[in-house]
């Protein structure tokens, strides 16, 4: 059985997000969509609230399982026999950070780290992107899974 993780922080999930869990999911037999921590961020989203709205968000995806993890996620694939890490890109920028990534990851654990492309209708969407239009008062409804428009609203204020 092929196994992969898909990773991010998801604060908040949105549309490109599914997208690429989607295109993930096909290429291995399960696939462990973990939300993790980025030590570099600080969110505007409980980590109970971020995890139920993306669990919502992929539960359409029968090989698909939402996890939450504090830990490095190269510790995680080692957990669950996880061959394949997956990751999205959007633009060079990315693509660049994809490939840091995958050095690194090559020193913790013997697996794979690849990326699909986001679909061109999401590209441009990203969870900084959904936050400043809900600063900016702004709608941001089209980016995020419908499922999560009414619980992004209590906690990205939009007037």
């Amino acid at each position: 059985m092929r196994i992969g993780v898909f990773a991010g922080s998801f604060c908040p999930v949105t549309k490109g997000h599914v997208d690429a869990i989607e295109k993930a999911a096909k290429l291995v037999d399960k696939l462990y969509v973990v939300m993790g921590v980025n030590t570099n961020k600080s969110y505007a989203i409980s980590k109970q609230a971020r995890f139920e709205m993306l669990s919502r968000s992929i539960n359409h995806i029968q090989n698909v399982q939402a996890v939450a993890f504090d830990g490095m996620l190269t510790e995680y694939c080692k957990q669950v026999n996880a061959s394949v890490m997956i990751k999205s890109v959007r633009n060079a920028m990315d693509t660049q950070s994809v490939i840091d990534l995958s050095d690194i990851n090559e020193a913790y654990w013997d697996g794979e780290t690849v990326f699909v492309v986001g679909s061109k209708d999401y590209r441009h969407i990203s969870s900084s992107l959904v936050r400043e239009l809900a600063l900016l008062k702004q709608n941001y409804d089209n980016y995020v899974p419908s499922c999560c428009v009414e619980e992004l609203h209590k906690y990205l204020a939009v007037e």
